[in-house]
């Protein structure tokens, strides 16, 4: 039962909560209140303390973080045959749990966010970085681990170096897997998808296939909306609804549980083994989500992709409140 809760990353039922502030200020330490602080706290064991938007921010001392990505590609995964691969990362949450409050929040990241990557030359030569859409990370390396520690580096990266401890990929036969567990996540059309099935009317409900799943998750050119932002709502729409339902099949089925994660793993890359994942199912099963956070930016029609660029503003509070605590 635990080792199914380590793909809750997907299934997490979701409180979105806004990411954008309007002072653009930096995140630093005023000499003046952090003296002020250490007058008052003289005697005592003094953490930093940051100040951003004129209030004072303390890490939180026992967090763990867990990025999950969503290969393009389908199959098992297996080694490219050089040192670039045809995979992109389509989907990056990021998991921070906070074990001393008991809480985690996801941190939702736009494939199309430009930001500086780690690039491979033919012969497998570290060529530094480059900025690219954060998608083309995992294109970089054999398409297993080392893909996947690349992608860690850029979302760390964007993140002003905020510390990432763990990964797990998946590839996209694991929406197949999801929806076919349950026989049909049944979702609500949030707008016209009907040039990608005839179904897909404003307002339908639809229990989806295997193959409308894909669709309902995948789709973005020929639409009306071409940035990837409505495609994650609509990712997010589908993991909480195939959440719902999936919790009565574990409450009628004993064994469904197993055979759900023993399939999926057949298409996820990971570097936590059976006990971290054990241990993480614990967490995310007992710990209060705290809902998901998105980066605010701008979409823009680059010379061959859509681009995303986030905010300065919106990244930095998205660390404070992934990584900090607020001084009361």
């Amino acid at each position: 039962m635990l080792l199914f809760f380590s793909v809750l990353f997907y299934l997490a039922k979701h409180k979105e909560k806004e990411a954008g502030i309007t002072e653009a200020t930096e995140i630093t330490a005023d000499p003046s209140d952090i003296s002020s602080y250490l007058d008052n706290y003289a005697d005592e064991d003094i953490d930093p303390v940051i100040y951003y938007g004129g209030k004072g921010y303390k890490e939180k001392k026992n967090v763990e973080s867990f990025l999950v990505i969503g290969i393009d590609s389908f199959g098992e995964p297996s080694k490219a045959d050089s040192y670039i691969n045809n995979d992109q990362a389509d989907v990056l949450m990021l998991v921070v749990v906070d074990h001393d409050a008991k809480q985690y929040s996801i941190l939702q990241i736009n494939r199309d966010t430009m930001a500086e990557i780690t690039m491979i030359g033919a012969t497998g030569d570290n060529l530094g970085t480059g900025v690219a859409q954060i998608a083309f990370s995992h294109t970089y390396g054999s398409g297993l681990n080392d893909s996947c520690e690349y992608t860690v580096q850029a979302v760390s990266t964007l993140l002003m170096d905020s510390e990432i401890d763990h990964y797990m990929s998946l590839s996209m036969d694991s929406i197949q897997v999801i929806n076919h567990s349950v026989g049909g996540v049944t979702v609500k059309i949030p707008y016209d998808m009907t040039s990608k099935d005839p179904a897909f009317t404003e307002g339908a409900v639809v229990t989806l296939d295997d193959r409308q799943a894909e669709l309902f998750v995948r789709s973005r050119q020929g639409l009306d909306e071409p940035t990837n932002i409505s495609r994650m709502d609509r990712q997010l729409i589908y993991l909480s609804a195939w959440q719902e339902q999936v919790s009565n099949k574990i409450n009628s089925d004993a064994g469904f549980a197993m055979d759900f994660i023993s399939e999926l793993s057949e298409y996820m890359v990971t570097d936590m083994d059976l006990s971290k994942l054990s241990n993480l199912a614990s967490y995310l099963s007992e710990y209060q989500n705290m809902g998901v956070i998105k980066l605010d930016g701008d979409s823009r029609e680059g010379e061959l992709y859509m681009e995303f660029y986030a905010y300065e503003t919106s990244i930095k509070e998205a660390i404070l409140s992934l990584y900090y605590n607020e001084e009361q």
